[in-house]
Protein backbone atom coordinates (compact mmCIF):
# COMPACT_ATOMS: atom_id res chain seq x y z
CA UNK A 1 0.00 0.00 0.00
CA UNK A 2 1.28 3.43 -0.85
CA UNK A 3 2.36 5.69 2.00
CA UNK A 4 -0.19 8.45 1.45
CA UNK A 5 -3.17 6.33 0.39
CA UNK A 6 -4.86 6.38 3.79
CA UNK A 7 -4.42 10.12 4.19
CA UNK A 8 -5.74 10.77 0.68
CA UNK A 9 -8.76 8.55 1.30
CA UNK A 10 -9.44 10.43 4.53
CA UNK A 11 -9.21 13.76 2.72
CA UNK A 12 -11.60 12.46 0.06
CA UNK A 13 -14.09 11.51 2.79
CA UNK A 14 -13.84 15.00 4.24
CA UNK A 15 -14.26 16.50 0.77
CA UNK A 16 -17.42 14.49 0.13
CA UNK A 17 -18.69 15.48 3.59
CA UNK A 18 -18.12 19.18 2.87
CA UNK A 19 -19.63 18.97 -0.62
CA UNK A 20 -22.83 17.33 0.59
CA UNK A 21 -23.22 19.85 3.41
CA UNK A 22 -22.69 22.65 0.90
CA UNK A 23 -25.47 21.22 -1.27
CA UNK A 24 -27.76 20.96 1.77
CA UNK A 25 -27.06 24.59 2.67
CA UNK A 26 -27.49 25.67 -0.93
CA UNK A 27 -30.89 24.00 -1.07
CA UNK A 28 -31.87 25.56 2.23
CA UNK A 29 -31.05 29.14 1.32
CA UNK A 30 -32.32 29.17 -2.27
CA UNK A 31 -35.95 29.30 -3.39
CA UNK A 32 -35.52 26.11 -5.45
CA UNK A 33 -38.05 23.49 -4.29
CA UNK A 34 -36.75 19.95 -4.72
CA UNK A 35 -39.88 18.24 -3.40
CA UNK A 36 -41.38 18.12 -6.89
CA UNK A 37 -38.57 15.90 -8.21
CA UNK A 38 -39.64 12.23 -8.20
CA UNK A 39 -37.41 9.99 -6.07
CA UNK A 40 -35.52 12.84 -4.42
CA UNK A 41 -36.40 11.61 -0.93
CA UNK A 42 -34.33 8.47 -1.35
CA UNK A 43 -31.42 10.43 -2.78
CA UNK A 44 -31.48 12.98 0.05
CA UNK A 45 -31.75 10.24 2.68
CA UNK A 46 -28.75 8.49 1.16
CA UNK A 47 -26.84 11.78 1.14
CA UNK A 48 -27.70 12.32 4.80
CA UNK A 49 -26.44 8.83 5.65
CA UNK A 50 -23.21 9.54 3.77
CA UNK A 51 -22.79 12.81 5.68
CA UNK A 52 -23.23 11.02 8.99
CA UNK A 53 -20.74 8.25 8.17
CA UNK A 54 -18.05 10.25 6.33
CA UNK A 55 -16.37 11.88 9.38
CA UNK A 56 -16.23 8.54 11.20
CA UNK A 57 -14.57 6.86 8.22
CA UNK A 58 -12.22 9.83 7.85
CA UNK A 59 -11.23 9.54 11.53
CA UNK A 60 -10.52 5.83 11.12
CA UNK A 61 -8.45 6.32 7.97
CA UNK A 62 -6.50 9.28 9.34
CA UNK A 63 -5.90 7.42 12.60
CA UNK A 64 -4.52 4.44 10.71
CA UNK A 65 -2.30 6.76 8.65
CA UNK A 66 -1.06 8.43 11.84
CA UNK A 67 -0.29 5.07 13.41
CA UNK A 68 1.61 3.90 10.33
CA UNK A 69 3.64 7.13 10.02
CA UNK A 70 3.55 9.03 13.32
CA UNK A 71 6.22 11.57 12.33
CA UNK A 72 4.33 12.95 9.34
CA UNK A 73 2.55 16.15 10.40
CA UNK A 74 0.03 15.99 7.54
CA UNK A 75 -1.39 12.77 8.99
CA UNK A 76 -2.01 14.42 12.34
CA UNK A 77 -3.48 17.49 10.65
CA UNK A 78 -5.88 15.30 8.68
CA UNK A 79 -6.86 13.47 11.85
CA UNK A 80 -7.49 16.78 13.60
CA UNK A 81 -9.65 18.01 10.72
CA UNK A 82 -11.66 14.78 10.74
CA UNK A 83 -12.24 15.00 14.49
CA UNK A 84 -13.23 18.66 14.18
CA UNK A 85 -15.69 17.80 11.40
CA UNK A 86 -17.20 15.05 13.54
CA UNK A 87 -17.64 17.29 16.57
CA UNK A 88 -18.99 20.17 14.48
CA UNK A 89 -21.56 17.86 12.94
CA UNK A 90 -22.50 16.40 16.32
CA UNK A 91 -22.92 19.90 17.74
CA UNK A 92 -25.07 20.90 14.76
CA UNK A 93 -27.35 17.92 15.25
CA UNK A 94 -27.59 18.49 19.00
CA UNK A 95 -28.46 22.18 18.60
CA UNK A 96 -31.15 21.80 15.95
CA UNK A 97 -34.68 21.24 17.17
CA UNK A 98 -36.05 19.38 14.16
CA UNK A 99 -34.53 16.10 15.31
Amino acid sequence: MARVTLRNASLCCLGVWAAIWFVFLLLRFTPFDIRVIPGIGTIMLTALAAVLVAPIVAIALAGAASLRQPRIAANWLTLGCAVAAFFAQALLFLVTRWL
